[in-house]
């Protein structure tokens, strides 16, 4: 039997690969183009609306002339206060109107050879092309615009940062529309690579205005990249609910017919690999023929790597005119980079307001949202966290024989939380009559035994005359014993196991924060709290043991956090942030947040040195600040003896 199988680290990564895989399986039906489009536009909510209401407001900042094309920098507003950083190249030659092509900008910055190279291309090839960077990244646009911490912060209030990236492309449309030079009764092309591919398929899943799309180096099997080999994807590709709703990149794709499409890959690209894009080009051009279309779908495989080179911008302009303009047989640029040179990052600079960010965005519509609140009840929480009551009573399972230390009984148990997910834990027992104290931590159920630590002075370990209470701790799924180890693909900068854990998590609709919850409440099935008994809870756990106080209001004595979050909102409320972002639950503040749960939990509720959103002291409802480890112990057991 392979080791691994059983490897408590691999425990959770195990889980959440084979749960996306059976979600994402070949054999399942597939969803068909009508439900992909419904289900895709479900995920990005009032976006539509947000930028129906608000107006372009574009102004030109700049300009100039590059070798046969000119080029125009503009700003312009998707969401409200929020700029898009625009330029738009032009022929220097040919009079208008002119046919659009939208750039979506990937991990990147529109400066750089990927982007500014094709849109020359495009020029010089006749046609209009705008370019605009994403949020965060490479480009003018970082503050507040980090794709991962700002981007994971975004599912607090139930979005997907991807609105932020798709809604700077409908705008694009719109801004592009607006101009007379610009012929668009025929719609818009969208194009990117990377990262800039998914905005320009996202788009146009949500708005028909794009009847031609081009994505490059950005498609592939999702089970293979992102579950087998872990890669570190990004919060706006992984929206909340991708994976349990089924929907691979192929689906994406096909969703697009009978659209033209020009899917492009590199033969070398490192991350999206050939053999995985090709084989997703083969069934959409099944799916084309089938449709009758199979002129609409072209697959070209670069001789390049992770890049958007002349050849695909050539290949592409070749695809437009025989899909929008086959009466035209235009001489083309010749595709050498050295006729095409990079102008300065400044030339193309249009200094938009930093104001107005992802980070800033999210935290008006939690405070928008916070007016909506009512007290949680246990049916509310049950619902956000999927928690299924009916399940039956779990059993532990004993893993060692009670050893009497001093005047404890300790044993060790395994209880199953969830197929597939084991929680281990430590019971001290005292015999019948005695207080218990019931303790989680991010760091490891027995961090604070360490060396005679706090809980040892808590429970009375070593009192021989004084009074004792029981211990139950337990290693939450993901913490402690149970902690993930790394992958490969997770050394980079923006790799790390809680941000696989949290994103896959999070796709599937079911995120760690929520999954521990649950641990914690089959634990109290399993051990029914006594009377007398405290809930205490370290760091990342805060939140989980307010939440299961919620869900049983009236059977703990008292909670204590320490050094846990003040409140989710405050972990919108500085502009690093610096938890694991396994930490996130998913929606939560569209019904509440952690002081409105501490409200029904039905006894006293201690904040100790809460922390926000980068682990800086914050306020909490009756909060203490420099708490030491003497205070806590004599907190906690003036709370379990009186």
């Amino acid at each position: 039997m392979n080791a691994a199988l059983h490897d408590p680290t691999q425990m959770l990564r195990r889980h959440l690969v084979a749960r996306g895989h059976d979600r994402l399986a070949a054999g399942r039906p597939r969803p068909t183009c009508t439900q992909v489009r419904k289900t895709f536009a479900a995920y990005y909510g009032d976006l539509p609306a947000v930028l129906a209401a608000n107006p372009l407001k574009a102004r030109q900042t700049g300009g100039g002339q590059t070798a046969g094309c000119r080029y125009e920098n503009w700003l312009f507003e998707s969401h409200p206060g929020w700029e898009v950083n625009a330029t738009l190249f032009l022929p220097a030659d040919r009079p208008p109107p002119y046919l659009p092509v939208v750039v979506s900008v990937g991990h990147s910055g529109k400066q750089f050879a990927s982007y500014q190279r094709p849109c020359q291309y495009f020029a010089r090839a006749g046609l209009a092309a705008l370019v605009f960077d994403p949020p965060g990244m490479a480009g003018e646009k970082q503050p507040g615009n980090d794709h991962f911490c700002d981007g994971v912060r975004c599912h607090l209030t139930g979005d997907t940062s991807s609105r932020y990236f798709v809604g700077d492309a409908l705008r694009a449309m719109d801004f592009l529309g607006a101009r007379p030079d610009i012929e668009a009764r025929h719609g818009f092309t969208l194009t990117g690579v990377s990262g800039g591919g998914n905005t320009s398929v996202f788009a146009a899943l949500l708005d028909e205005r794009a009847t031609l799309i081009a994505p490059s180096c950005c498609l592939t099997r999702q089970g293979r990249l992102v579950l087998d080999l872990c890669y570190s994807s990004c919060p706006e590709t992984l929206m909340p609910g991708r994976f349990r709703d089924g929907l691979d990149d192929g689906d994406l794709l096909r969703a697009l017919a009978p659209r033209p499409v020009l899917l492009m890959a590199g033969e070398d690209d490192e991350v999206f690999r050939l053999a995985d894009t090709a084989e997703i080009a083969r069934e959409t051009a099944a799916h084309y023929a089938a449709a009758g279309v199979a002129g609409n779908f072209e697959f070209f495989a670069d001789t390049g790597g992770h890049a958007y080179s002349l050849r695909q911008a050539r290949r592409l302009v070749e695809f437009i005119h025989r899909h929008r303009r086959p009466d035209l047989t235009p001489a083309l640029p010749v595709t050498d980079d050295a006729a095409f040179p990079l102008l300065a990052p400044e030339a193309l600079a249009c200094r938009p307001r930093p104001t107005a960010n992802m980070l800033t965005l999210t935290r008006e519509r939690a405070a928008n949202l916070a007016r909506t609140h009512r007290p949680p009840t246990p049916e509310l929480i049950r619902t956000l966290i999927g928690l299924d009551s009916s399940a039956g009573k779990p059993a532990p399972a004993k893993r060692t024989e009670p050893l009497r230390t001093w005047f404890h009984d300790w044993q060790e148990f395994l209880l199953e939380t969830d197929p597939g997910i084991t929680v281990p834990l430590t019971v001290a027992g005292t015999g019948t009559g005695n207080p218990a104290l019931w303790h989680f931590d991010d760091a490891g159920r027995l961090r604070l035994m360490h060396r005679g630590g706090p809980l040892t002075a808590m429970i009375g370990h070593l009192d021989r005359q004084g009074p004792r209470a029981a211990l139950i701790t337990a290693d939450l799924r993901g913490w402690g014993e149970t902690a993930m180890a790394p992958h490969p693909y997770e050394s980079v900068s923006w790799g790390g196991t809680d941000r696989f854990a949290a994103y896959v998590g999070t796709a599937l609709g079911d995120a760690p924060a929520a999954a521990r919850i649950r641990d914690a409440w089959r634990l109290a099935e399993a051990f029914p709290p006594a009377p007398r008994t405290v809930l205490s809870a370290c760091g990342a756990a805060g939140p989980v043991a307010l939440h299961l106080a919620a869900l049983l209001p009236g059977r703990f004595a008292a909670v204590v956090l320490r050094d846990a979050p003040a409140s989710y909102q405050a972990l919108l409320g500085t502009d690093s942030f610096s938890w694991p972002h396994d930490l996130i639950l998913p929606g939560v503040l569209r019904h509440y947040d952690l002081a409105e749960l501490a409200r029904v939990a039905g006894c006293p509720v201690h904040w100790l040195n809460p922390l926000d959103g980068a682990r800086r002291p914050a306020e909490a409802p009756g909060s203490r600040h420099g708490v030491d480890d003497n205070a806590h112990i004599a907190l906690v057991r003036e709370l379990l003896y009186g």
